[in-house]
């Protein structure tokens, strides 16, 4: 399958995302967010890409999308709480395609956006933080779903050192705590570790329906 492009209306309409589509064979659907537009941040990221291609391998339907202003999306790049209410909307479209589940996997803003949307009545049947950015966001008042969860961060990165991550489990309900996995030698950015992404997001993927 290749990917198809689309033109999702949020806002009653008022405006559209530019996203792209790949049809999946479990009927299960990912959606991909990816970094903060006003430095760069697109779909065509190098860690939404390789979490694209683990979903992808294991038969799940992809859908990255360009938040507000990024790419030919309409609006105003990085309206924060907007950005949730998009990715809201969006999955509730893609519940209307299957109803064998939509999983989400954020990166860095992408991340924060995930966990607002769960702030404000999201329910993924799995979540994915990368590099959430702790030290550059704030996350009070975010907490993880009821669902499996997993964060991948490096132990390099700039915006989400292990301090802050740990500190911020911490003070999580430990039966919602999530799998971690701590890349040696990674930044925020994980240039150079993009087949270590995809190989760990794989491995957790596997688990959700014992693949």
């Amino acid at each position: 399958m290749s990917e198809e492009l689309l033109s999702i209306p949020v806002e009653n309409g008022a405006i559209s995302l530019e996203g792209l589509f790949e049809e999946g064979r479990t009927g299960r659907n990912a959606i991909l967010c990816h970094p903060h537009p006003l430095f760069g941040g697109n779909m065509d990221n190098n860690v939404i890409q390789a979490a694209r291609k683990a979903f992808a391998s294991l038969g799940w339907g992809t859908l990255r999308y360009n938040f507000r202003g990024a790419g030919e999306s309409g609006g105003n790049p990085a309206e924060g709480q907007k950005d949730a209410v998009d990715l809201i909307a969006i999955s509730e479209l893609l519940r209307n395609k299957s109803t064998a589940g939509i999983d989400i996997a954020g990166y860095s803003y992408g991340a924060w956006a995930a966990m607002e949307a769960i702030r404000m009545g999201l329910r993924p049947d799995s979540l994915i933080l990368l590099a959430p950015p702790l030290d550059f966001i704030s996350f009070e008042g975010l907490e993880l779903p009821d669902a499996p969860a997993l964060i991948i961060v490096g132990d390099r990165d700039e915006y989400c050192s292990i301090k802050s991550l740990q500190n911020w489990l911490s003070k999580r309900p430990k039966t919602k705590l999530p799998a971690l996995e701590v890349l040696k030698g990674a930044d925020h950015f994980f240039w150079g570790a993009e087949p270590q992404l995809t190989a760990k997001i794989g491995v957790f993927v596997k688990t959700l329906k014992g693949i």
